[in-house]
């Protein structure tokens, strides 16, 4: 072993952050071969772009992540140059006229946002050598040292770069392997966050049962199905179940599966490999991944496009599943919590959900009451808001309730249930500017419960089934002049969640711009 290798894997494994590393690398190979800025590089071969990861120059190190398009001709000779290596792995040396270097260095100068150049070092006119970063058979990216000037590099360097191409393979494979533990554990804990923070109210009074049924199935393994109008508090009664089973030290969660394209749902639910598909350039982590030893709540499962129904089925028949592009069997070890607003039963016999999938679902349904059925909860759930709406606001007050306001909230129907009262708290807290808070004002509208909905109003319409959607939904636009949630909005007068109109909307190709009021005649 070296000098040279030992010093350069001192340096690239003495931090995981790749940009740190690569400078202090660059800073010893100045001082022993011509150096005036190194690249460390991957390549999108289905769409001919190279990514930047890191670049180090004199000015420092930076970790980039950028992505460049390349041409036709680089790809072609990056591509023979990539298939050799495979087998007989052999640094490339490009002079100062090689096109690569040309096209590359102008691409890298003129096309990287992330970073403002302060020096100069890096020159056009530069020659190059490059050696691909391989782990298992697999090229993971290059690494690129360029020189300024002419005629820079000689077999003396490709021996060079024979010695430290196994630490800068190493550190690359490291770092891509701690970029997707920092990329899984933001996202897990964006997940905990939209699961945490809401209590459900009402155990003691309408949702007493609710809070019964809650004690006897959390502790089971067995799935449940959440029943209810959009907006009842689904999701805060997922979180209870989980909360009280044995799985409760382990993750929660939560995959809105109406809000997903159907062409991203399978990577979203059980993750894919690197290269699995056009703009997979990392292998990702599925929910059933995250949520291993843990629960998955999944909402709107009456969205859940077919072929993801099939897949779901298996995994709750045999647990085993695998990413997208991958052979690997994985055990899902997840309790499934499911949730819909819609009729599922209805949807088995309508053929538009699997009937196989519907009894899996349904060992233990739990139905949650609208509001309008539990009124009696709305003081404690109105307090509960206006605290916790205060201290996230930043407000340096926290108003009392006017004289009746609690009437005028208890007499009115809450088509949007509990989500429309904590927005309505919200409302009221901007407005109070600390005054008591009054509420009768913002409930000065007609009653959505009174609005026909829009099949009331026409005939029916012949043709497509996705014909006949995109009329609705267009019907219910006009009539809402464009507003799509909130009480008597466009998904709300055709029984669908404000995220499952939008997806339906944009898979139809229907634009979501809100229509101007038309003026007063």
């Amino acid at each position: 072993m070296s000098e040279r290798f030992r010093e350069v894997s001192r340096r690239i494994f003495s931090t995981l952050d790749i940009d740190e590393a690569l400078f202090d690398a660059y800073s010893y190979l100045k001082g022993v071969m011509p150096l005036d800025g190194a690249f460390i590089t991957s390549y999108d071969h289905g769409q001919k772009k190279a990514r930047i990861i890191a670049l180090a120059f004199e000015d420092g190190g930076f970790g980039l992540d950028e992505i460049i398009p390349l041409s036709d001709g680089t790809w072609d000779m990056m591509g023979e140059w990539h298939a050799e290596s495979l087998h007989n792995p052999k640094p490339w040396i490009r002079d100062h006229k090689h096109p690569i270097n040309k096209e590359f260095m102008r691409l890298v100068k003129r096309g990287l946002p992330s970073i403002t150049y302060r020096s100069e070092a890096i020159q056009d006119a530069c020659c190059t050598i490059s050696c691909a970063l391989k782990s298992k058979n697999t090229i993971l990216g290059n690494l690129i040292l360029a020189a300024e000037g002419e005629s820079l590099y000689n077999d003396h360097h490709i021996e060079m770069m024979h010695e430290i191409s196994e630490p800068f393979a190493i550190a690359l494979a490291n770092a891509m392997r701690f970029n997707d533990l920092v990329r899984d554990h933001q996202a897990l804990q964006r997940d905990n966050r939209q699961m945490t923070g809401d209590v459900m109210i009402g155990a003691h009074g309408g949702l007493s049962e609710v809070s019964r049924l809650i004690e006897q199935v959390a502790p089971t393994e067995s799935p449940v199905l959440l029943l209810g109008e959009t907006g009842t508090g689904k999701e805060v009664v997922a979180g209870e179940i989980h909360k009280l089973s044995l799985r409760c030290k382990g993750p929660l969660i939560r995959l809105n599966c109406g809000a997903i394209p159907e062409s991203l749902m399978d990577s979203e639910l059980f993750g894919h490999q690197k290269g699995a598909f056009t703009g997979a350039f990392e292998t990702s982590v599925g929910r059933f991944e995250r949520a291993s030893g843990g629960t998955l709540f999944l909402d709107e499962i009456g969205e859940l496009p077919p072929a993801a129904q099939v897949k779901l089925l298996r995994v709750l028949q045999s647990g085993e599943f695998e990413r997208v592009g991958g052979t690997q069997v994985m055990q899902a070890d997840v309790r499934i919590i499911a949730a819909t607003h819609r009729n599922l039963e209805a949807m088995v016999t309508e053929g538009t959900f699997r009937s196989d999938l519907w009894f899996r679902l349904h060992v233990f349904p739990l139905s949650i009451p609208p509001l309008r059925k539990r009124i009696e909860d709305i003081p404690a759930m109105v307090e509960h808001f206006i605290h916790r709406k205060s201290k996230e606001m930043n407000l340096p007050y926290r108003p009392s309730l006017a004289d009746g306001a609690l009437d005028a909230l208890m007499d009115y129907p809450w088509p949007g249930n509990v989500r429309e009262l904590q927005n309505l708290v919200e409302r009221a807290l901007i407005l109070s500017g600390g005054r008591p808070l009054h509420f009768e004002a913002l409930l000065n509208r007609p009653t959505p419960r009174a609005e026909r909905k829009v099949w009331e109003v026409e005939e029916p319409l012949t043709g497509t089934f996705d014909e006949m959607s995109a009329a609705w939904i267009r019907r219910a636009l006009i009539l809402t002049e464009g507003k799509i949630s909130g009480p008597n909005g466009a998904a709300d007068r055709l029984g669908l969640h404000p995220n499952t109109l939008r997806s339906k909307m944009k898979k139809l190709g229907i634009e979501m711009a809100r229509q101007p009021k038309m003026a007063p005649s």
